[in-house]
């Protein structure tokens, strides 16, 4: 200690001990970050069906005010790189409600003057390596136009016959060249979920038809009324059976083809199509059994 220092102590001019602060030292606030951009526009399935529409309107351009040459269908092929693009898509054309698009490019297309044949086929196909050759194309979007006049021949004739159960008539002539889908139920006709009332080109008879015989017809109750369709593809001249939300088993009824070989293939996918040939046997609801043969 030196001498000013002593002599401060003995004339009590000891300076008081320094505190140490208690104050925290400032922390520096992290820098606040910066809210995510909110999507803007549409939802991406609303985006890519806008997107289908427009393109299947450009491209019927041609058919424009030209209801004597009216397409019987369209086959939209749709390349997806991965399974969340087919997802897109599939949620874009509402493949678990087929109608629902129908409907909807229907009314767009008659908006932009373009008429379609009366139950015209849409068919969609999603490949994964590229789109076919020789077909109407823009990005990852192909389409053919199903016409009658460019088919490889005339159409193929075919019959339908019940074996098992009651329909309104034993045998029912298919005849492309006046219609390509034939829908089967029970009843005349029902109103499909979009509103649209759907006539029945196979009826099973319901239990409150006239002719209607309760013995013969005993399991026709186990048919939807809005059961399954058998559509022809000109282009391929042939016919296949689609099942309706009606024979599906989601909705507790069942649908399955019986081939000539004793093969039995479950028709259970609804927008699936289902080759038929000649001698094929398809059973509705488990109960009703129809007969398809080719003339």
């Amino acid at each position: 200690m030196g001498i000013l220092e002593t002599v401060k102590n003995l004339f009590g001019f000891t300076s008081a001990p320094s505190t140490p602060s208690n104050t925290p030292p400032e922390q520096s606030l992290p820098a606040p970050t910066p809210p995510k951009p909110k999507a803007s526009g549409p939802p991406p399935a609303a985006q890519r069906r806008n997107q289908i529409i427009r393109f299947v309107i450009d491209k019927l351009r041609a058919y424009q005010n030209e209801p004597e040459n009216a397409p019987i269908g369209l086959r939209l092929f749709v390349l997806c790189e991965s399974a969340e693009e087919e997802d897109v898509f599939r949620v874009a054309l509402w493949v678990n409600q087929p109608e629902k698009f129908r409907s909807e490019l229907s009314r767009q297309l008659a908006d932009n003057y373009i008429t379609l044949a009366k139950d015209w086929i849409f068919e969609v196909e999603f490949v994964q390596d590229q789109l076919p050759n020789g077909i109407y194309r823009e990005g990852n979007l192909g389409l053919v136009v199903l016409d009658p006049k460019k088919s490889d021949g005339p159409v193929v004739l075919a019959t339908v016959k019940t074996l098992v159960g009651q329909t309104e008539q034993d045998e029912y002539g298919l005849n492309p060249a006046q219609k390509v889908l034939f829908h089967i139920g029970r009843g005349h006709s029902t109103q499909t979920a979009s509103g649209r009332v759907r006539i029945n080109d196979i009826v099973v008879l319901n239990d409150d038809d006239p002719g209607f015989d309760p013995q013969k017809g005993a399991g026709n109750g186990a048919v939807s009324r809005a059961h399954a369709t058998i559509q022809y593809n000109p282009a391929q001249r042939k016919y296949a059976l689609l099942v309706d939300p009606g024979g599906l088993p989601a909705n507790g009824n069942k649908t399955k083809i019986m081939h000539p070989d004793d093969t039995i293939e479950r028709a259970d996918i609804l927008g699936v199509t289902y080759p038929l040939q000649h001698g094929d046997q398809i059973e509705l609801g488990g109960e009703v059994t129809l007969l398809f043969e080719l003339r």
